[in-house]
């Protein structure tokens, strides 16, 4: 990995600055990492991401002593493990609410769904087959619709809504 890393290094006469400072300070990048994130696979993930940050801005950071350079490399490793943890946190938390969805449909037959689906929209149907017959994700849903994350969880939520509502005026009659 330290090859790709020195590879972004456009100053060749800092390699070997960067290649100590890597030796030196990789054990100290993943306690750190470590500390925040708690497992070793985003721990490692993370210190290779501030290292790879690091040499992108090297020729601006190498004159700093090496106390400030190590500083500045441990804040690195901070905000990026917290950034991680911030993205994984959004991750879970969008599969738990979409979980929850599910329970809020009526408890109803096969026949009553099928017949409030063909009812719908072909777009609407295209989501709910991509949603729960091949069990794609938001990003997925999101490329395939050509619109963002965000946009498809609240699209399928406005869906859900809709045959929900639709199979509770079915229900009644």
């Amino acid at each position: 990995m330290l090859s790709a890393y020195m590879a972004l290094i456009d100053d060749k006469s800092l390699c070997a600055d960067f290649e100590k400072f890597y030796y030196d300070n990789r054990s100290l990048a993943m306690r750190v990492a470590l500390s925040v994130l708690h497992t070793n696979a985003l721990a490692e993930e993370a210190v290779s991401e501030s290292f790879m940050k690091l040499a992108k801005c090297i020729q601006k950071v190498h004159n700093l002593n090496s106390h400030d350079l190590t500083s500045y490399f441990v804040i690195t490793v901070r905000n990026t493990s917290m950034n991680m943890l911030r993205t994984e946190s959004r991750i879970e938390e969008v599969e738990y609410d979409d979980a929850l969805d599910h329970s809020e449909l009526p408890d109803a037959g096969e026949e009553l769904l099928k017949e409030c689906i063909s009812q719908l929209p072909e777009s609407d149907r295209e989501l709910l087959f991509l949603r729960y017959t091949l069990c794609l994700g938001n990003r997925e849903i999101g490329a395939a619709f050509g619109i963002s994350d965000e946009a498809a969880r609240k699209l399928a939520e406005y869906v859900r809504r809709k045959l929900r509502k639709l199979m509770e005026e079915k229900a009644d009659e």
